[in-house]
């Protein structure tokens, strides 16, 4: 049976766990948290330290994007990985997009409001937040609503690795309180919505909200 090591609720935890989910593959979560629990296992399979990482019997593997393309050239029914050239591409390259510029645009928002407080007990910076809103998720907003126009999937008519990628990350940030602009961004709001409600996904949601919980737990005490 695969062992994906990482906290449920991380981002890039969340797109191989909703590849196996969404083939039916047998997996089980050891939730490995840097701030707070590792074992050796996990050290071995990942080399710097970081989630996700994978074992599948004596093999390991490192990196969301790795551990994603391994899963479906191991299992590859369904595929997530488009055959034709020009398909396989776009969705490399939105998934990279996800992996990097959009994570960097939205990132301050859930580490400010979840992290923050959750494992350093500070108050979350608003400036962070306030420029990761106005000035730095707009620009990819922009460019992801006019990718999804009128689109159930951004490539092709089926789930791909690039909505994978992109729904993931936008979930953080919708359950840390900023859902996208329907009236600004009114495709990409459709888009991410509809996803939101496919069963791989909705079963993550309740690993950000227990995170969300935990907040108020320890805020609760504290202030107790």
């Amino acid at each position: 049976m695969i062992i994906l090591y990482g906290d449920p609720a991380s981002v890039f935890v969340r797109k191989p766990r909703i590849l196996l989910q969404e083939k039916k593959i047998k997996f089980v979560v050891d939730p490995i948290d840097i701030y707070q629990y590792v074992n050796d296992e996990f050290k071995q399979a990942s080399p710097l330290n970081k989630i996700p990482a994978m074992r599948d019997g004596h093999f390991t593997l490192a990196d969301s994007s790795a551990i994603c393309a391994y899963i479906d050239k191991k299992y590859p029914d369904p595929t997530f990985y488009p055959a034709d050239p020009e398909g396989y591409g776009k969705v490399l390259w939105y998934e990279e997009y996800a992996d990097t510029i959009l994570f960097q645009a939205i990132a301050p928002l859930y580490y400010q409001t979840i992290l923050v407080p959750l494992y350093h007990h500070h108050v979350p910076d608003q400036i962070a937040i306030d420029t990761a809103l106005n000035e730095k998720f707009p620009i990819v907003a922009a460019y992801l609503e006019s990718q999804v126009i009128e689109k159930n999937f951004i490539v092709g008519d089926q789930l791909t690795i690039a909505d994978v990628a992109i729904v993931s990350m936008m979930l953080n940030m919708h359950l840390s309180g900023f859902p996208v602009n329907q009236k600004i961004w009114p495709n990409l709001y459709k888009y991410l919505n509809n996803h939101f409600k496919r069963e791989s996904f909705y079963s993550c949601r309740r690993d950000v909200e227990e995170k969300i919980l935990s907040i108020h737990r320890i805020s609760d005490q504290h202030n107790s």
